[in-house]
């Protein structure tokens, strides 16, 4: 009977789990109308500025060493391939560098406050509460927040994507594969960072705590639930919503949109191609953006649940240890 205690308690906890996240997916669909620019907006300019990053790795491979017999122009060269277009067609020039700083600032701005608001209004639906306010409150908390993607973004995918892609273009493949233990090493840290991080942006929202302070509490309160906490992890890579969807959407469909409006380019020197091409990338980014931003919904709503859980839990044991404790004195 002892030997089945943790079995029972095992099955008791993925079956609460499981029950979190058909209650985080129920909030998802009843509050979509409400909730999909919280998701959407932010995944819109993201996309964007991946699918720019993506195009430039793309042709620096490609015109790299290690596919091309013929050496690629580099850094200097294309900086002035580029003051050259820009002398001969200045308004062009300062369109497109408006556009690009417009794009990198939503880029900048928009996931912290965004992601802030959406964990305050759905913190306020799992309290039966009108989500009114969640705007401010995601500006209010735009700095913590924005600290703590600089935080994670340290250890994040992006960030080894591009140190592997930097050390492979510019030293080689000799010093890549020197250094690839390196950068597995700071992918195992970045992992293990990042999952006691996970409630961090939860405190820093519904508690109004620093980031060092979130942090660590974080960390405290993944510990002491970390058997309840890796369930719902588990669970979520199951369901695919935070891992396949981040490969397809940011990865597959902005390379979609890139190759698609590089082919029609060679067909299309006219208006109406390039009003096509166009108009087909940004449909292809909408619904992007739109489907990343459900399941950024979805996710979020799965956390601050969880969230929400842990920590009433912990408030019922601190108000039960004094008697506890009194007991035992008696």
């Amino acid at each position: 009977m002892l030997d089945s205690a943790p079995v029972i308690i095992g099955l008791l906890l993925f079956m609460g789990t499981r029950d979190t996240v058909r209650k985080a997916w129920q909030i998802t669909q009843v509050h979509l109308k409400k909730l999909i620019w919280y998701g959407a907006l932010p995944s819109f300019f993201v996309i964007v500025v991946s699918s720019g990053y993506l195009a430039y790795q793309y042709n620096s491979l490609r015109h790299s060493s290690l596919f091309s017999q013929e050496p690629g122009p580099n850094m200097i060269d294309n900086f002035k391939v580029l003051w050259g277009y820009a002398s001969s067609y200045p308004g062009l020039a300062l369109g497109l560098a408006l556009t690009a700083a417009f794009f990198l600032f939503g880029y900048t701005i928009f996931p912290p406050v965004f992601h802030g608001a959406l964990i305050h209004a759905l913190n306020r639906i799992r309290l039966y509460e009108p989500i009114k306010g969640s705007m401010q409150a995601g500006m209010r908390h735009f700095f913590p927040m924005f600290e703590f993607s600089l935080l994670s973004g340290v250890f994040g995918v992006t960030t080894l994507f591009t140190q592997s892609s930097f050390i492979l273009l510019w030293w080689g493949e000799k010093i890549y594969f020197v250094a690839l233990p390196i950068l597995l090493f700071i992918a195992i840290v970045g992992f293990v960072i990042s999952f006691l991080f996970t409630y961090a942006e939860y405190y820093i929202v519904l508690h109004d705590k620093k980031l060092i302070r979130a942090a660590m509490d974080s960390s405290v309160l993944v510990v002491s639930n970390l058997r309840k906490t890796f369930l719902v992890f588990v669970l979520m890579m199951l369901i695919g919503a935070r891992i396949v969807l981040n490969v397809i959407l940011v990865l597959l469909i902005p390379m979609v949109v890139v190759a698609a409006a590089t082919y029609f380019a060679t067909l299309f020197f006219s208006a109406f191609g390039f009003i096509f091409i166009g108009s087909f990338a940004l449909i292809v980014l909408g619904v992007s953006a739109y489907l990343f931003g459900l399941f950024h919904i979805f996710a979020t709503a799965v956390w601050t649940l969880t969230f929400g859980m842990l920590n009433e839990d912990q408030e019922e044991q601190k108000k039960t240890e004094p008697s506890e404790a009194s007991v035992m004195e008696a």
